[in-house]
């Protein structure tokens, strides 16, 4: 008997953005709105004095000499609100996006303009203790279990960035998945972080904990529609304890009025298996850090991503891969696609510490593929401290081959379909990794969309 998904409790809409000061006021209206615990409240309050007093990153910094901050709307922050006594069992507008279908997944969330509009769980998996919640609620239910991992990142931590503290201060809506130890759950959990035409300042946080010999999977789409410039400074953390497999699928299809910075970082312990795949076509500029901390010996980390920039979108990446312990491996791939005058720019690096001598391997590899006058930077990097490992990195930028144009054309293609066919095999290996079929699809289904503008 195939298993539906069980709905608790019913939808709610929001009501329109209201514009904010960062300030003890704001804190505090979030922490009484939400009956958060006293040491939410208290970190909140000092993610904000942190706020108060930390300038935006420095242009000269490695990291951020190639964005320019200038572009993004930081004059105030908006935010949504749950409207209270409007149709609790309609959905919002947001909803109408191609999810997964629910006999494909074992839980599915969505927030619409912050606030949780809609959540299912499998009851098996709620059963075993799984669970797909707004951050929100979960507070209520697993404080404590918060509580131990709330941004202990280097890179979300509050005191990594203006955004990281803005982030930790006002954070608004977040993503909560739990695997008890030992649960294995099936099928992928599905979150959709959206925001209708009216918008709002995105500062979702998700967070999401494996505990020892786990096995979960998160599928992670965001979607808006807005009709004004709009500020996104979001934080995922991932914590994955020993002898865990967890999959991580972050999709990005922000509008073109959406000004982005993410932070995204990963703790993976003893034995344990993470399986990172990233996609990103939206978002007028995007600034994004990612971050994997493999700490003890048998850790693995398999991330791929691909972009799709058009017009004049830029993306600007920075990966790091920290081996911490030996006999540690990470992979990464990223693939980005660019037309018209869109601009990538890639910064890697990993890092072997002298504590991880003795069988770590890392790779890392960035391959860009231009159309029209499109540009891409790419900078790989290297930080050895031990001797005994194996690392590599490289890059390409490059434009169609014109002998694999020829070769399709001979058989009877005509030129642009030929083209649309060899940017969608570019994506491919990365598109593959994810686990869904249907999402799979309606990837494809984008870039080539995409490509024929």
């Amino acid at each position: 008997m195939t298993q539906r998904l069980t709905e608790t409790p019913p939808p709610v809409q929001t009501s329109a953005p209201e514009t904010m000061v960062p300030g003890p006021d704001a804190v505090n209206r979030l922490s009484d709105l939400y009956n958060e615990p006293d040491w939410m409240r208290e970190a909140r309050h000092a993610a904000l004095d942190l706020f108060t007093t930390m300038a935006l990153p420095d242009p000269e910094e490695e990291a951020w000499r190639r964005t320019d901050l200038g572009h993004y709307p930081l004059d105030s922050v908006r935010l949504t609100f749950p409207a209270q006594g409007q149709g609790k069992h309609e959905l919002p507008p947001c909803w109408d996006y191609a999810l997964a279908p629910v006999e494909q997944v074992s839980g599915a969330l969505v927030h619409c303009n912050a606030t949780r509009t809609y959540g299912a769980m499998r009851p098996d998996d709620a059963r075993n203790g799984v669970v797909l919640e707004g951050l929100h609620g979960a507070l209520q239910t697993h404080g404590d279990l918060i509580r131990r991992y709330w941004m202990r990142g280097a890179t979300t931590h509050p005191s990594f960035n203006a955004f990281t503290a803005l982030n930790g201060a006002l954070w608004h809506g977040g993503t909560f998945v739990y695997a008890p130890a030992g649960k294995q759950v099936a099928r992928p959990l599905q979150s959709l972080v959206a925001y209708d035409t009216a918008g709002g300042t995105g500062l979702h946080h998700t967070l999401i904990i494996a505990e020892k010999g786990s096995r979960v999977t998160l599928i992670q789409d965001r979607v808006s529609q807005d009709l004004q410039d709009e500020v996104n400074a979001e934080v995922v953390e991932i914590y994955a304890e020993a002898g865990t497999w967890v999959r991580y699928v972050s999709l990005q299809h922000w509008s073109e009025r959406r000004y982005t910075v993410s932070v995204q970082e990963a703790q993976i312990s003893r034995d344990a298996n993470l399986v990172w795949v990233a996609g990103s076509v939206g978002s007028t500029m995007t600034k994004d850090f990612i971050r994997t901390n493999l700490l003890e010996p048998g850790a693995r980390a398999l991330m791929a991503g691909f972009n799709f920039m058009r017009g004049s979108q830029r993306m600007d990446q920075s990966t790091y891969q920290h081996h911490q312990a030996p006999d540690t491996y990470s992979d990464l791939l990223i693939r980005n696609v660019l037309r018209d005058r869109a601009r990538t720019i890639f910064y890697g690096m990993i890092r072997v510490e002298n504590e991880a001598n003795g069988g770590t391997e890392g790779y890392q590899a960035n391959h860009n593929l231009l159309l029209d006058d499109a540009r891409a930077h790419a900078i790989p990097g290297l930080e050895i401290l031990a001797n005994d490992v194996r690392c590599s990195h490289g890059a390409t930028v490059s434009r169609i081959d014109p002998e694999e144009r020829f070769y399709l054309q001979a058989r009877g293609i005509p030129r642009p379909e030929a083209e649309s066919l060899i940017v969608q095999g570019f994506v491919r290996p990365v598109i593959e990794r994810i686990p869904t079929a249907h999402v799979r699809q309606r990837l494809e289904e984008e870039i080539s969309e995409r490509f024929w503008g």
